[in-house]
C-alpha cells in the first residue's frame, strides 16, 4: 500500500490545497493576494484555508479550519476575505472549493460592461455569461471594493447564484468547483478564455457558443481535470517546486 492510499480525505484535501496554490501561481493566475480553500472532508460544516500568507509561503502546517461563518480558534492570523468562502459554503452546499484571485486578463471584465461569454470549448463551462456581483447596488459608492464583511461576502455568493464563477467589479473574481482540482482547472480556462474573447473582440466579430454547444463541450472538457492537473504538478516539479 502506498504512502498516498494510507492518507485521510483530510490529509489528502491539505496537500492538493498547496499543489493547487502552488499551480495557480506557477500559471500566472494568483498573485500574493489570492487564497484557495476546500470544504472539511470530514465536515461539510467547516473548510479548510491557508493563514493570513503570501501564497508561495503556504505549507500543510499552515492550514487552519474554519466554520462556516468564517471563524476559526486557530490564533494565526485569517485572511480578511475569508468570508467569500464561508458565504459560498454556507449558500452553495454543492461547493466542494472557492478560490479568489485577481486573474490578470479576467480583471478588465470587472470594469468594463461587456459580459465575458465563453468563445471556445475550453471555457464552455462557464455558462451564458459569467455573473458580476456590483457593489455599489447595496453598498453605495464609497466602499473599498473588498470581500471584508460577510453581509457583503452573502452578496457576493447570491450573485455568484448556480454558476461556477462569479466577478467582483473592480476588484476581481471567485472560481467554484466540486473539487480542488476542478477549481484549479476552471480558473486556469477562465483566465485562457478571456484573453481569447478580448483579442477577438479587437480583431473581428465574435461568433458565441450556442447553448447546445455549452452544454455539450462542457460535458466533454469537464470530464478532462485530471489531464490539467497532472500537467501542470509536473511543471512544478520541473521548475524545483514541489
Amino acid at each position: 500500500m502506498t504512502d498516498q492510499e494510507t492518507k485521510s480525505a483530510r490529509e489528502i484535501a491539505i496537500e492538493e490545497l498547496v499543489i493547487g496554490t502552488k499551480i495557480l501561481v506557477n500559471e500566472g493566475i494568483m498573485d500574493v493576494f489570492g487564497h484557495i480553500s476546500v470544504r472539511d472532508p470530514d465536515n461539510p460544516e467547516q473548510f479548510l484555508l491557508g493563514q493570513k500568507l503570501a501564497p508561495n509561503w503556504i505549507t500543510t502546517e499552515d492550514i487552519q479550519t474554519l466554520t462556516l461563518d468564517g471563524e476559526t480558534t486557530d490564533n494565526r492570523p485569517s485572511y480578511l476575505e475569508r468570508y467569500i468562502h464561508s458565504e459560498i459554503y454556507k449558500a452553495r452546499p454543492d461547493v466542494m472549493c472557492v478560490l479568489h484571485t485577481h486573474s490578470p486578463e479576467v480583471l478588465p471584465y470587472c470594469f468594463i460592461d461587456t459580459p465575458l461569454r465563453p468563445v471556445t470549448h475550453m471555457g464552455a463551462f462557464l455558462g451564458e455569461a459569467v455573473p458580476v456581483y456590483e457593489i455599489r447596488e447595496k453598498q453605495g459608492d464609497d466602499t473599498d471594493l473588498f470581500g471584508g464583511s460577510p453581509e457583503v461576502c452573502a452578496e457576493i455568493a447570491e450573485a455568484l447564484g448556480d454558476f461556477p464563477a462569479v466577478i467582483m467589479a473592480r476588484h476581481g473574481v471567485v472560481n467554484v468547483g466540486n473539487s480542488i482540482r476542478e477549481t484549479v482547472f476552471r480558473a486556469f480556462y477562465m483566465e485562457q478564455e478571456a484573453k481569447a474573447h478580448s483579442i477577438g473582440m479587437q480583431i473581428g466579430n465574435i461568433k458565441y457558443l450556442t447553448p447546445g454547444e455549452i452544454e455539450s463541450a462542457g460535458n466533454l472538457v469537464g470530464a478532462q481535470i485530471n489531464r490539467g492537473w497532472d500537467h501542470w504538478s509536473q511543471r512544478l516539479k520541473e521548475a524545483g517546486l514541489l
